[in-house]
């Protein structure tokens, strides 16, 4: 293999930079490079992708950037596709019939609708002087499911296919239809419910018979908690429900209704901060139960520092951290400089590889040296998929969801799951719990998995 150039994570910082194989641009105005004078591409489902003689392939990404927790996932799902770029061409080829392949990136806000929309806009149409991207293929992301929505229809009337690797409210597939032009190489949210719902109910070394599940009244937030609670009464579990307003710092009034359900499990979906704000003001009210929480908090530097080492010691997560391959891991660190944390790294690696391989078998590339490629073509491409990806075997269903392997249909696979009470099924779709034990957030399912225990 050959050598990667290292470099510093303090890259994630940077407003706008260019390094050989991707183009960063980050901000309120962005601004990668002075508008090219030239006539708006047009898009389509049914218009060709045409990518002049000399235009590299763009793989646009859309994460978070900036902004505290969120933007720092962000960018290791950003730097986890640059990687898997890497990786895809040192196995295959450094370029698609005579293109070089880019990764251009925008920040996408997570959930800010107007921000997530601007960055559609700059890898779409290069709106607000940003240069337009005639080789734009496909965009990983976006990072959360709120900026899916707001932009889903803005792609796919663009022939644009989309494939996040976080994004994981359920809806998001089943309301685009059988023609749509999302994927998602993340587990849904129902999925990520049943497993917190089946794992808290029916682990002996947990024995907890009552519950306070907590959200944060958001897309993502209500959605898991829904299905999460849904699952622990199917499983006997009594149930309690609150709601917090995403912000919040004071949770005074939700420490007390807590508090008066006297429950053995509180969990919480939602993000960082307020998890960790929840979790230290229940602690100090006097909780002493077992709390936990769903993937978008599953964070050292975004729970486990704030909280404490100590403090944090036993608290438990869901969809946590897969084991990289050490490969992968070593390709990381020597060109990024750093070892991931985040949640979604490696389903983002596999989004990129997908995407990638896709390109490569529908490509046709003519006589002046264009390359053209059918929207439709490479959509359906992708939905064919059937590779074993460093997050698990993924395959996706006619709406565009990850599908383990060996099921017909994820109804099936959790119908199936919930029958043989059996928690580990979910490791096939790159969805495991871990524990924070020792200030690190160990996997307990799952191949190499370690033992639950508690301070």
């Amino acid at each position: 293999m050959r050598h990667l150039t290292s470099l510093p994570k303090a890259l994630t910082l940077i407003c706008t930079a260019i390094v050989t194989v991707f183009i960063v641009s980050c901000g309120e105005d962005g601004g990668d490079a002075p508008p090219v004078d030239v006539d708006p591409i047009e898009r389509g489902v049914n218009i060709p992708i045409v990518i002049p003689a000399g235009e590299p392939i763009i793989v646009g990404v859309s994460t978070a950037l900036t902004g505290g927790p969120t933007g720092d996932r962000g960018a290791e799902y950003r730097d986890a596709a640059i990687v898997a770029v890497e990786r895809w061409k040192q196995q295959n080829s450094e370029l698609i019939g005579s293109h070089e392949i880019e990764v251009h990136a925008e920040d996408d806000g997570c959930s800010d609708a107007e921000i997530t929309m601007r960055a559609a806009g700059h890898l779409l149409r290069g709106e607000d002087g940003h240069r337009q991207l005639p080789g734009l293929v496909g965009v990983l992301g976006p990072q959360c499911s709120g900026g899916v929505v707001a932009v889903i229809d803005d792609y796919a009337e663009a022939g644009i296919v989309m494939i996040s690797g976080s994004a994981t409210t359920t809806s998001l597939t089943d309301d685009q239809g059988e023609d749509g032009f999302f994927f998602r190489t993340a587990y849904r949210n129902d999925l990520e419910g049943t497993l917190i719902g089946l794992f808290i109910a029916t682990s002996e070394a947990l024995g907890i018979d009552s519950a306070v599940i907590v959200d944060n009244s958001g897309t993502y937030g209500m959605d898991l908690a829904s299905n999460a609670a849904r699952v622990s009464e199917e499983l006997g579990l009594t149930v309690d429900r609150v709601s917090i307003v995403e912000g919040t710092v004071d949770f005074g009034p939700a420490v007390s209704q807590i508090l008066s359900s006297d429950p053995d499990f509180v969990g919480f979906a939602g993000f960082n901060p307020e998890v960790a704000l929840l979790y230290r003001q229940l602690r100090d009210a006097g909780y002493t139960g077992i709390f936990g929480a769903g993937d978008g908090a599953a964070s050292v530097t975004g729970f486990v520092e704030p909280v404490g080492i100590a403090e944090a010691e036993g608290v438990i997560f869901a969809g946590c951290t897969l084991p990289l391959p050490k490969v992968f891991s070593d390709n990381f660190e020597e060109l990024h400089g750093y070892t991931p944390t985040a949640s979604f790294p490696a389903q983002y690696a596999d989004a990129a590889t997908i995407l990638l391989s896709a390109i490569a078998a529908v490509a046709v590339e003519q006589a002046d040296g264009s390359l053209v490629i059918e929207p439709t073509e490479l959509r359906d491409k992708i939905r064919g998929t059937a590779t074993n990806g460093i997050s698990g075997n993924i395959g996706f269903d006619e709406n565009g969801d990850r599908l383990p392997s060996g099921v017909n249909s994820l109804e099936e696979f959790v119908d199936e799951a919930l029958a043989e009470q059996d928690a580990s099924a979910y490791v096939d779709l790159g969805l495991v719990p871990c524990q924070v034990q020792d200030g690190r957030l160990v996997n307990v399912l799952g191949p190499g998995a370690g033992e639950l225990r508690f301070p």
